[in-house]
């Protein structure tokens, strides 16, 4: 198996010219070896009507050339792809290199769910819980902003969370956003062994934003006197740091439905304060051969029109769903049909539009990522190194796109 060189991907060259006195800044995309420029089309990998991104690249500007504690935030939603944060942890890295690192962003105790988990992530708890996802059909444990919901089985329940060790700046944090059902009335914040933060809380709220006194990588959550707790997820972020959070939400098996039946949801994204959604989508619904065009785009429609209601001004960049097998006997032929959907979609709404399908070279492009191994064996998931992949081709479109911007300043 090939092995993407990673030691070229996003550093930083200084170009000794000036616009208006101004240095500009290039951000230079990952280099790719032979192997994988053959299974790619690196023409046509940009990010297509691009002009609707430009408030975005304006605070991106902001932020890199400014001297305020300014935050960028991209939430990127998907399914099973975006849950095991395969791709996405590279795009947030990367980014971050660049623009600032906030904060890792929204995290959930999957492991407490007996889920997978991101491998930055980690959680434990003592108590017994019960869990759930958008996916599944039941409603009696509410789902909320991270996809899924644990609810606890046990009086004053307790769990840890937090992030596994990669370098001391990226394993760390000093404040927490907390999303819980709203009848809670007190929380405990336990971290760095002797620290606590207490706090009381109004039962109507389902949201608090918690300020550490130092900075932490983990720490436990206890609900005291509560007898049934819901909780939905923790942004773990960095207060006086200016750059950029990169959330990503995923849930194995979602579609564009089951996220828009899921109010709660809905009702808790507008506290990301989102700057830029990217919609990973589209896989789930591409088993069913029969779904049509309009039916699928009646689903996607939804999801859009309920973004712009949470954010109003951010900008959305729509995927189109990568390559993949119809149960292991070929190249997916629907996946074609729904590209030329999204694409035709986000041209006829002012959306963004990423065509990783194409740019993957569509149907004749899969049996090349599946030699390579791109592909699981399932055919529909992808290997480290085809989500590291993926994850590349997303920079290598965004990067080109800031540095045709950069001189417009």
């Amino acid at each position: 198996m090939f092995k993407i060189k990673t030691y070229l991907t996003f550093y930083l060259t200084i170009i000794s010219t000036f616009s208006f006195g101004q240095k500009i800044e290039n951000w230079i995309a990952p280099t790719l070896d032979s192997t994988t420029v053959n299974v790619v089309n690196l023409e046509i990998n940009t990010i297509q009507n691009s002009n609707y991104l430009q408030p975005f690249l304006e605070k991106l500007y902001r932020i890199k050339h400014g001297s305020s504690i300014e935050k960028a935030i991209i939430v990127h939603l998907g399914d099973s792809h975006i849950q095991a944060d395969m791709m996405t942890a590279v795009i947030r890295s990367q980014f971050q290199n660049y623009f600032g690192d906030a904060g890792r962003g929204l995290i959930f105790p999957y492991q407490v769910a007996k889920s997978n988990a991101p491998s930055d992530v980690f959680s434990n708890s003592k108590n017994s819980w019960k869990s759930s996802r958008i996916t599944k059909q039941d409603t009696l444990i509410p789902r909320g902003i991270s996809g899924f919901g644990i609810q606890s089985q046990d009086k004053n329940p307790e769990f840890n969370i937090g992030l596994r060790f990669i370098n001391e700046d990226r394993s760390c944090f000093d404040k927490v956003n907390l999303f819980y059902g709203n009848n809670t009335s007190e929380i405990l914040i336990d971290y760095n062994e002797n620290q606590r933060e207490n706090v009381c809380l109004n039962e109507s709220n389902d949201y608090t934003s918690i300020n550490l006194k130092s900075l932490t990588s983990t720490f436990k959550i206890t609900f005291p006197a509560s007898d049934t707790i819901n909780f939905y997820g923790v942004s773990v972020e960095k207060n006086n740091e200016k750059g950029l959070i990169y959330h990503s939400i995923g849930a194995n098996g979602a579609k564009y439905s089951d996220y828009n039946k899921t109010s709660n949801f809905w009702k808790q994204l507008p506290k990301l304060k989102a700057d830029c959604y990217v919609i990973s989508l589209g896989t789930n619904e591409a088993q069913d051969q029969n779904l049509t065009p309009d039916i699928f785009l009646a689903d996607v429609k939804k999801t859009v029109d309920l973004i712009k209601i949470a954010t109003p001004n951010a900008s959305i960049i729509l995927v189109s769903p990568p390559i993949s097998y119809y149960k292991k006997i070929k190249p997916n032929p629907i996946l074609e049909t729904m590209t030329q959907a999204i694409k035709d979609f986000c041209f006829q709404n002012n959306l963004c539009f990423w065509d990783l399908f194409n740019v993957s070279k569509g149907l004749e492009g899969a049996s090349n990522w599946k030699s390579l191994q791109l592909l699981r064996p399932d055919l529909v998931h992808f290997s480290k190194d085809g989500y590291v992949l993926q994850g590349n081709l997303f920079l290598t479109a965004f990067s080109e796109l800031w540095n045709k911007f950069l001189p417009t300043k």
